[in-house]
């Protein structure tokens, strides 16, 4: 499959470490956990039509609830 299109994500260290790690741990690229993100993603939201913009678990914190 040839990628066509390119998306940039900025995370935080521990987001980034995290993300690291499991692809270290099973193997694959950060590349194809993203991929495999965003599909999961797109999945979710056709079969549950989700409330976006959704909070990050860092804007919860900061919000207070």
């Amino acid at each position: 499959m040839a990628a066509n299109h390119r998306v940039t994500v900025n995370l935080e260290a521990p987001e980034y470490s995290q993300l690291s790690a499991l692809a270290d741990r099973h193997r694959i690229s950060l590349a194809w956990l993203g991929r495999r993100a965003i599909i999961e993603f797109l999945e979710r939201n056709e079969q549950e039509e989700l409330q976006l913009p959704l909070m990050l678990p860092s804007q919860r914190a900061d919000s207070g609830h």
